[in-house]
């Protein structure tokens, strides 16, 4: 009769397992868990005929960029706190209605953080880029400075975080600039969630839905969201 082995390999496998369990089983040691919603993504809009060449963002239109709705007039921001990473603006030349040159077409794009609040360490970083022709577009990509006020997880105000800025040779609005914006949003147990600023109409309940970049309804958006769907 053939004696029954177990082989070393298995045996040392076995153990280990064993002692692994044993040890996440220590109630001194029990692993750090965080009870938050984080999500991190990249929001993009593109400028309608509203567009009047600048728009100032706020952590409010921010977190109004991303909503819940309750009724079909009433929605509410789906996170309590939002942090900007970058913001990339691009957009092309154009002949503009004011009498601009159709053979060599001019676009000025720019990102520029204020922090201008009273009490808020404000980075004051600017960046521009001009483009001419048709072929390429002026690109402008920007990021908060570390230490500013512009780079810390905020809650939802009207204090303006970062201005966008898009224009042809003859100062007139660009239509159809692109506008990404990357960002972090965090929600938090202790908050009490906000109703978005600008009520919206024929929402279905309980939909999420995406906003403009100003905060403003899709009809009257400076620069609608190009997610799906929105309102």
């Amino acid at each position: 009769m053939r004696k029954q082995t177990t082989s070393k390999r298995g045996h040392q496998a076995g153990r280990g397992q064993e002692s692994r369990v044993a040890k996440d089983q220590i109630p001194r040691s029990l692993p750090v868990l965080q009870d938050q919603l984080a999500c991190g993504m990249t929001l993009r809009f593109v400028t309608s005929a509203l567009f009047t060449g600048v728009i100032g963002v706020s952590p409010a239109t921010l977190l109004d960029a991303w909503f819940l709705s309750g009724t079909a007039t009433l929605a509410y921001q789906l996170f309590d706190f939002v942090r900007v990473k970058k913001v990339t603006v691009r957009a092309l030349g154009r002949d503009s209605v004011g009498g601009g040159n159709p053979f060599c077409p001019m676009a000025t794009v720019s990102v520029e953080f204020t922090g201008v609040t009273a009490g808020a360490a404000g980075g004051g970083k600017s960046k521009s880029d001009s483009a001419l022709g048709y072929d390429s577009p002026a690109m402008v990509s920007s990021k908060p400075d570390k230490q500013s006020q512009g780079a810390q997880f905020q809650v939802s105000s009207t204090a303006a975080l970062f201005f966008v800025r898009a224009v042809d040779q003859a100062k007139n609005p660009i239509t159809g600039a692109v506008i990404d914006v990357e960002v972090v949003y965090r929600n938090s147990a202790t908050v009490v969630p906000n109703a978005i600023t600008n009520p919206r109409v024929g929402m279905v309940p309980g939909n999420l839905y995406f906003g403009g970049f100003d905060g403003q309804p899709t009809a009257t958006t400076a620069a609608p969201s190009v997610f799906l769907p929105v309102a």
